[in-house]
């Protein structure tokens, strides 16, 4: 039995470089979590943790994270 040869990039499938969305279009991104912590309130992208906003209430700090888009992972597919 002869091992087989190790495949060559030339005969790899080529792959599209199209960035992931996880939402589909027209859909709208999921919000961001809040956590508390020391008694501030912080918004974060649910998929890669990034802190989008920061404030004293917790109902500025959905507003603060809702407006910003995450610049790790682009969730809206910007």
């Amino acid at each position: 039995m002869r091992p087989q040869p190790y495949p060559t990039i030339s005969s790899q499938p080529a792959t599209t470089s199209q960035p992931a969305t996880t939402s589909q279009p027209g859909t709208s991104p999921p919000p961001p979590a809040l956590h508390l912590l020391h008694g501030i309130w912080v918004a974060s992208c649910p998929s890669c943790g990034f802190q989008l906003a920061t404030a004293r209430s917790q109902q500025r700090c959905e507003r603060r994270g809702a407006r910003r888009v995450c610049p790790v992972c682009h969730q809206d597919g910007v």
